[in-house]
């Protein structure tokens, strides 16, 4: 169980920091700087990994109880969750990163439960395990809105702060909470993808003779294949329509690129720690203590990081206040849901 913990918590500062470099990339536009990261965050790292440490990966997903549709479905889940990894890109450029890693997660949480939830489970629903999952995404909800409540405090402060002769800030920030509550919407498309793909594992464990965290990372695969579609795709978009190719010989462009690379090994990192760790825990509590200590572990680090870096140095004690409040009500959403997880499984087995 210690060891179990220990590595899931890993997994949860990598979560946690894997945005952090992003904030020394210079010279670039975000295309530039989230382009080079998805390339190296979708395809490079993820898939050589799986390709090098994978038995069967090719006859996993050839095998006869694999569908192409559910390839499909698996991938096309993974292309949402790109999509919302570039909404967060940008709302990290407006929000920062404390109310961007609360706000997405959070989302994340509270769609990322409901869905795999209703769609395998929905008629637990009035179970004591189901109340509890629902009661704790309605208490997600709640921290979602309690951290935008904060975010706009905030950007009012800031405006207080400033010279009466000083620019306004270009930072929207109402759109950036926007953003990013939806870059969460698209990203749950992740557990939904996890829900559909179960049995890829599932193969790639039994026939395979794959421990089980690196049976996952051939569903992961799929998904990162899938994202690399729709985020490396929309950066090529903005790549040609705002002419930017050329920013990447402009000075520095090797340390930018290095910073990328730390952010897409550090992204794997986290991925592949919870996986490690969330096998250790005895059967049923992976998903539900394990995903309690990895959300919330990395929330917290995610904002700490953002308080350390100065992202609420001109906000006043009230925005503060509220953001911890919010931060509070996310994690213990988080909580209620993983214990709610636990229960679940627990009822089932005893029916």
């Amino acid at each position: 169980m210690i060891s179990a913990i220990g590595l899931t918590f890993l997994g949860a500062f990598f979560l946690g920091t894997f945005a952090l470099p992003s904030k020394y990339i210079k010279n670039y536009a975000w295309e530039n700087t989230w382009g080079a990261f998805f390339l190296m965050a979708m395809l490079v790292v993820p898939v050589g990994m799986s390709v090098l440490a994978v038995n069967g990966l090719w006859g996993t997903y050839t095998h006869e109880t694999i569908s192409g549709m559910t390839i499909l479905i698996v991938m096309v889940m993974g292309a949402l969750w790109g999509a919302g990894f570039c909404c967060w890109g940008y709302g990290l450029e407006m929000v920062g990163l404390s109310l961007g890693y609360s706000l997405n997660m959070g989302t994340m949480a509270l769609m990322g439960s409901m869905a795999p939830f209703f769609l395998g489970s929905a008629d637990k629903a009035r179970t004591p395990g189901g109340m509890l999952i629902i009661g704790g995404i309605l208490v997600c909800i709640a921290g979602v809105a309690v951290n935008g409540f904060a975010g706009t405090k905030r950007e009012k402060a800031e405006a207080k702060e400033q010279a009466a002769d000083e620019p306004k800030p270009k930072k929207n920030m109402l759109l950036g909470l926007c953003v990013c509550v939806l870059a969460g919407l698209l990203c749950s498309g992740l557990n939904i993808a996890f829900h559909v793909g179960g049995n890829i594992s599932k193969i790639s464990e039994t026939h395979f003779d794959n421990p089980p965290w690196l049976a996952g990372l051939s569903v992961w695969t799929l998904i990162f294949l899938g994202g690399m579609i729709s985020s490396c795709g929309f950066c090529l978009f903005k790549l040609n329509k705002n002419k930017t190719w050329g920013q990447f010989k402009n000075p520095g462009s090797a340390k930018n690129f290095a910073w990328a690379t730390v952010m897409a090994v550090a992204h794997f990192a986290c991925i592949l720690f919870y996986g490690i760790g969330s096998g250790k825990f005895p059967a049923g509590l992976g998903t539900s203590v394990g995903f309690a200590i990895f959300q919330s572990g990395g929330l917290l680090i995610g904002n700490a990081l953002g308080i350390m870096t100065g992202e609420w140095k001109q906000a006043d004690q009230d925005s503060k206040k509220w953001m911890y409040i919010g931060l509070g009500i996310l994690i213990s959403g988080i909580v209620i849901v993983s214990i709610g997880n636990a229960i679940v499984p627990a009822a089932a087995g005893g029916e």
